[in-house]
């Protein structure tokens, strides 16, 4: 069964996966979720909306120097963001990303996620977040 999360990412780096310069999202932890996931992009403070949404094409992971030379040309940051946001992990993962696109953009009726959250059909709140990645 293919999931869906909502994503937390600041504004900058939503807007730079929307235009298409940034086609891996970077995370200190492993995502618990894989290939086939629909990614909602909730753009935090002070946007507070979401404003797209992306299909997850794999997870790359390795030591943060490692996965530089591999994300390099499509994290959309440049070493010493990255350096700085990897700083004493072990291990770093980029998210590749597919098919993003725009959505109008929406206020959601619930707490957004610190990092993401999956999305239940079951659940009014995510319903409604869920209809944002097809709008």
């Amino acid at each position: 069964m293919v999931s869906s999360v909502l994503m937390s990412i600041r504004p900058v780096y939503a807007e730079a996966i929307l235009s298409g310069a940034k086609t891996v999202e970077l995370r200190r932890r492993r995502p618990s979720f894989g290939e086939g996931t629909t990614v909602l992009i909730y753009a935090t403070s002070p946007d507070k909306r979401v404003r797209g949404a992306f299909e997850v094409d794999g997870i790359i992971e390795g030591a943060p120097a490692a996965l530089w030379e591999t994300v390099a040309n499509r994290a959309g940051i440049e070493r010493a963001v990255f350096d700085a946001y990897f700083a004493g992990a072990d291990t770093a993962f980029a998210i590749e990303i597919v098919n993003a696109r725009r959505v109008r953009p929406s206020p959601i009726p619930m707490r957004p996620p610190q990092s993401y959250q999956f999305l239940d059909r079951k659940r009014q709140p995510h319903r409604s977040v869920l209809r944002l990645a097809v709008a």
